[in-house]
Order: C-alpha cells, then sequence, then structure tokens
C-alpha cells in the first residue's frame, strides 16, 4: 500500500454508498493533499434500447444528467483540488483501466453496491470487479 496517495478517484452513481465513498475519498485526499477525481461512467451497453432516437441525442442527454448529477454530489464537497470527469463506456473497463492510466490513479474509492440486486446479478458488481483487477488500491465503502 502506497504511504502518500496523490491522485485518488471516487466513483459516483447517485447511490447512498457511493456517496458515502465520496465523503471518504474527500478526507484522504485532504490528508495526502492529492488531487481528486470525482467521476460518474455512463454505461454505454444501455444507451441502445431506444433505437427510435439517434445515439449522439441519446449520448448528449445522458451527458446532461451525469454532469447533473456530479454538480449535486460535488455541491457539498468543500475541497480545492477536485476535478469532475464524466465518460460513456463500460464501467468497469474505465474505473479499473482507462481513468487510473489517464489521471495516474493510485486509489480508487467505490461503494459496495449501486445497482439494484437484480442487475448486480445479471450483469455482474462493477465493485468486484474493480477491487480483482484494479491497478492500485481500492478502498470499497460500505
Amino acid at each position: 500500500m502506497t504511504e502518500r496517495y496523490c491522485n485518488i478517484l471516487a466513483a459516483v452513481d447517485g447511490s447512498p454508498q457511493a456517496h458515502q465513498a465520496l465523503m471518504e475519498a474527500v478526507e484522504a485526499a485532504r490528508r495526502n493533499n492529492a488531487r481528486l477525481y470525482i467521476a460518474q461512467v455512463i454505461n454505454s451497453s444501455g444507451l441502445l434500447l431506444n433505437r427510435a432516437t439517434p445515439i449522439a441525442q441519446i449520448i448528449e442527454e445522458e451527458k446532461k444528467a451525469a454532469l447533473k448529477l456530479l454538480e449535486e454530489e460535488v455541491a457539498g464537497v468543500d475541497y480545492y483540488n477536485k476535478q469532475m470527469i464524466t465518460c460513456v463506456g463500460s464501467p468497469k473497463k474505465a474505473l479499473c483501466f482507462d481513468l487510473p492510466e489517464v489521471y495516474k490513479i493510485d486509489l480508487i474509492y467505490i461503494g459496495a453496491t449501486g445497482k439494484g440486486k437484480l442487475e448486480r446479478m445479471l450483469v455482474g458488481s462493477t465493485t468486484d470487479y474493480v477491487v480483482n483487477n484494479a491497478p492500485c488500491d481500492v478502498m470499497v465503502v460500505r
């Protein structure tokens, strides 16, 4: 485990566990004087369900909703060195590989659960995937 973290990623999805993970990530960023990245990944696999609407329009609407959620989450965060990130793709891949590589993440905070029970069974847990595949330390928050 790294003694000092420089770049911390907090994954948010609107769930209570993700919010708690964000609050703990803020405290870890303060303790380490680290850069805090707050990310929401728009799951691209669910975007193709509505085929009557052009995909570009769907992505734009999802990005606006994601940015609104991020702004709501960050509204209570009193930390100077933070950056909000929204991206489209596989949450598992983005949180585990893409974002850590681009932003040199050395610690990921993620909620223990975020989806409903049925969806977790069908798709698999993003948290489980990140814990088992991330290239850096992962803190799971309940």
